[in-house]
């Protein structure tokens, strides 16, 4: 059973959910040059907005490369990105003011979140593979 699990995980697709991670930090970013201070992106549009634009490029990601096992590998895309974002924090410390250390059991939850966020949008993603190759797209 072990080997089985383990045989899995190194099929999953790596890159692709680093990519995916990496891709999720656009929205921290934003933030913080301040797109969401003023504008069309004041808060809470710019984060809603980046935050669904997010959702559906892995999802799509998922879809067009026919992902074998989107579930696993969006909830690792998911993990990937709370990761990146609490790397990103750490390295901004020393910089910004208002970066302020992210606490062991916030690190936890932003880790679990993203990864229930993640298996969520592999579970459509999932779904959506089952219709487009139900209709032979």
């Amino acid at each position: 059973m072990t080997d089985l699990r383990r045989d899995t995980l190194q099929r999953l697709p790596w890159i692709l959910i680093a990519a995916l991670g990496a891709f999720g930090l656009v929205r921290p970013v934003l933030s913080i040059v301040g797109a969401y201070d003023s504008g069309p992106l004041e808060k809470p549009v710019g984060p809603l907005v980046f935050t669904a634009l997010i959702a559906v490029v892995w999802v799509g990601a998922a879809v067009v490369l026919r992902t074998p096992q989107p579930v696993p590998t969006l909830l690792f895309a998911g993990v990937a990105y709370g990761a990146f974002a609490i790397i990103l924090n750490l390295s901004l410390q020393p910089f910004l003011d208002d970066a302020d250390a992210v606490p062991v059991i916030g690190a936890i939850g932003i880790l679990v979140f993203n990864a229930v966020q993640g298996a969520v949008l592999g579970l459509i993603a999932l779904g959506l593979q089952r219709v487009l190759h139900r209709t032979g797209e």
